[in-house]
């Protein structure tokens, strides 16, 4: 691993040819674990063909509260309770705010398997109790002591948070380089890297304008991940076209040429209650009320399997979560140059 990163900062490929490359196939005894790893959104690793595969990018992006850090923070989970490494690098909220959102997740969770009503405080007091723990109004100890559930919360978090290291970014030092630093310190187990959000990531020395900018990271990103082998999840913001269209594709991501070329897959989020044709909302005031429930996830490229498709999970954000049981959305989706209105 040493020497793969050497050569990459001097500039210098790995050669080896291709009868090598085959002999070292050939020496495998079994499969390679953790090839692909799956996000836990059932439908969508459908799509995927298993989830995202090492080396690998995928760029997940929508606009401004769709969910896209909801969404990724809930893949690292995933991940970490296989036994992945998951590094969740965050350039908008500290380790504090994820792990308290971490935990309103695993609360959820436990909302949701249960079939019968809590016996002690009700969820929503539960819920400003951990968003007191964030806002330290209180001490986490305090929150733990004063409810059984918020302490099983707590437990089903200890169960997996040695493998889900949360790194706080900076737009000043918080580069491709240090990036690499983080992931090599790991002794070669999988990682999965998780970049929220990619126009975040400086670059030294600068380069003003953005798209050149974000061009140069998302590329060190790919090289990254190929020489590391890691699994890459890079969240992309919208630019102003983007936040200013009915609904969002991958050519409204800031830096959308580069992004899009060097992106393995590309999955876009739009709230369901904004994209869904017209016609289905018409004369069923119950159907957008269950519209305004659910996030389309459009796969709009996909290396390793079918684009175009798109596929829908309902938000759970009071807990931070998705229902990771999706499905393929059967409503017919608002395209542009359509004629309604």
């Amino acid at each position: 691993m040493a020497k793969v990163v050497s050569d990459l900062v001097i500039g210098r490929p790995r050669v080896r040819s291709a009868l090598a490359t085959l002999a070292e196939l050939h020496r495998q005894t079994e499969p390679a674990q953790h090839a692909v790893v799956p996000t836990g959104f059932d439908r969508l690793d459908d799509v995927l063909a298993g989830g995202i595969r090492q080396g690998e990018i995928v760029m997940v992006g929508g606009k401004p509260g769709v969910g896209k850090t909801i969404a990724a923070l809930q893949w690292a989970r995933s991940m970490a309770q296989r036994g992945i490494v998951a590094v969740y690098l965050c350039y908008e909220h500290d380790e504090v705010s994820l792990l308290m959102r971490l935990l309103s997740c695993e609360l959820g969770e436990m909302v949701a398997a249960s079939s019968t009503a809590p016996t002690s405080l009700q969820y929503e007091e539960l819920r400003g109790r951990i968003r007191d723990v964030a806002a330290g109004a209180i001490t986490l100890r305090q929150a733990l002591e004063s409810d059984a559930l918020l302490r099983q919360a707590h437990l089903r978090l200890a169960s997996y948070a040695d493998r889900l290291v949360l790194v706080t970014g900076s737009g000043g030092h918080t580069d491709v380089n240090a990036i690499r630093d983080i992931t090599m310190g790991f002794d070669g187990q999988p990682i999965a890297l998780f970049v929220d959000y990619v126009q975040k990531v400086p670059v030294f020395p600068a380069i003003p304008r953005e798209g050149e900018r974000v061009g140069r990271v998302i590329e060190n990103l790919k090289q990254l991940a190929l020489d590391q082998k890691l699994v890459v999840v890079a969240i992309a913001a919208a630019d102003q076209a983007g936040l200013d269209a009915r609904r969002l594709h991958s050519r409204h991501f800031r830096g959308s040429t580069a992004l899009a070329y060097e992106a393995d897959a590309i999955v876009v989020l739009n709230e369901k209650i904004t994209v869904v044709s017209r016609a289905h909302l018409a004369y069923s005031p119950t159907r957008a009320e269950e519209f305004d429930r659910q996030v389309v996830f459009s796969v709009e490229k996909n290396r390793n399997g079918s684009a175009d498709i798109d596929v829908e999970f309902e938000k759970d954000f009071p807990h931070y979560r998705f229902h990771p049981r999706g499905r393929w959305v059967a409503e017919r989706l608002w395209t542009e140059g359509s004629n309604e209105l």
